[in-house]
């Protein structure tokens, strides 16, 4: 297998609550988290009319948020919270003016081709861009890590009713997954770079088990 160009997962908070982090308390943590976290090191962030959150129907603030959530859940989903996290290596040859629009175009390009594979209209959902520092390489070198983090309903708009989305690694979903975000990707960076990104792709991959640990890239 080559190496990973991008890193994507999910996850989800369930409509009750059992114990710490978990529910609709446990929710509002993490909503809280991804509007708040890099506040101090982003100075874009530090300005209160500067909308953190990309809103594709789901609100700019974690309160907005939160609530649509909780109108627009399923028996047993509250909420999906997905990571979009591309290689810091491959985006690093992206020029610095162009990266972010890249991953917000990247990051709608996942959520829509991602529900229309498994057979759902587009829900409404909303997104954050973080920018982490990666741990220096065998070389030295250390890279930004920008990534997105969405946070979905549990349920998708269909012409008579909402329908449960359930994700399920047992199914494939989460095959599926990777490969809309592997493909679209490839597609950014062919569209940006060229084809000449792939020979940074050549070498083996490390894990053979078709898995990818998230704290390898996360400092």
């Amino acid at each position: 297998m080559r190496k990973a160009i991008i890193v994507c997962d999910f996850a989800y908070k369930g409509t009750v609550r059992r114990g710490y982090g978990t529910g609709k308390s446990g929710l509002r943590k993490i909503l809280q988290y991804l509007q708040y976290r890099d506040t101090r090191n982003n100075t874009l962030a530090k300005d209160r009319n500067f909308e953190r959150w990309q809103d594709r129907g789901m609100g700019v603030h974690y309160r907005e948020i939160l609530q649509h959530c909780e109108d627009l859940k399923s028996k047993h989903v509250l909420a999906w919270t997905w990571v979009v996290s591309p290689d810091p290596e491959l985006m690093a040859l992206v020029p610095p003016k162009e990266r972010r629009a890249l991953l917000i175009d990247l990051t709608e390009r996942v959520v829509e081709d991602y529900y229309t594979e498994r057979g759902f209209d587009i829900p409404e959902y909303s997104f954050v861009l973080h920018t982490a520092r990666t741990e220096p390489d065998a070389d030295g070198q250390v890279f930004d890590h920008m990534h997105a983090h969405v946070v979905l309903p549990g349920t998708a708009p269909s012409v008579a009713e909402r329908l449960p989305v359930y994700n399920n690694k047992e199914r494939g979903h989460d095959a599926l997954f990777r490969d809309v975000a592997t493909k679209n990707f490839e597609i950014e960076l062919d569209h940006t770079l060229g084809p000449e990104w792939r020979k940074l792709r050549e070498q083996p991959e490390i894990a053979n088990d078709g898995s990818i640990d998230l704290d390898q890239w996360f400092s």
